[in-house]
């Protein structure tokens, strides 16, 4: 009883370190998708492909980040300015952690790119989360 119990408190302290970082890579994702002004079922199924391939949901359940995403899109949606605003506090909170910062980049770039080449809207939309986040935008260009 003291295996499951002592378990359970370190999956509860592996989702306390890692839900910040859920939730910057579910704002990434919103802005990316939003980006060309719209947010189709291909930029919602690359992005839950996408998170069903990261360690963090050992201790999340990809449902509960797709509604991060959803909640995301939908206050983009009913106020652009102010969500923005929020989703890139989440985003930049990760900018002094390179190895983050970089995952959350490409996280971007795989949304963008999810339903074919990327729009001008869209790139530079990844350019201004490569500049958030301290990255370099070439290393992953959209072309």
């Amino acid at each position: 009883m003291a295996d499951t119990f002592l378990e359970t408190i370190r999956r509860e302290v592996e989702r306390f370190q890692n839900r910040a970082f859920l939730e910057a890579m579910m704002a990434v994702a919103a802005l990316a998708a939003l980006a060309d002004g719209e947010y189709g079922i291909a930029e919602k199924y690359r992005a839950e492909a996408l998170l069903a391939e990261i360690p963090i949901f050992g201790v999340f359940d990809l449902s509960e980040a797709m509604e991060i995403l959803d909640d995301d899109v939908f206050a983009l949606r009913s106020d652009r300015v102010a969500t923005t605003a929020a989703l890139e506090a989440r985003v930049a909170a990760f900018a002094d952690e390179p190895d983050r910062a970089r995952t959350l980049l490409r996280a971007a770039h795989a949304v963008i790119t999810c339903d074919g080449a990327a729009s001008a809207a869209e790139r530079a939309e990844f350019e201004r989360l490569a500049r958030l986040l301290g990255q370099d935008a070439d290393s992953l260009a959209l072309g």
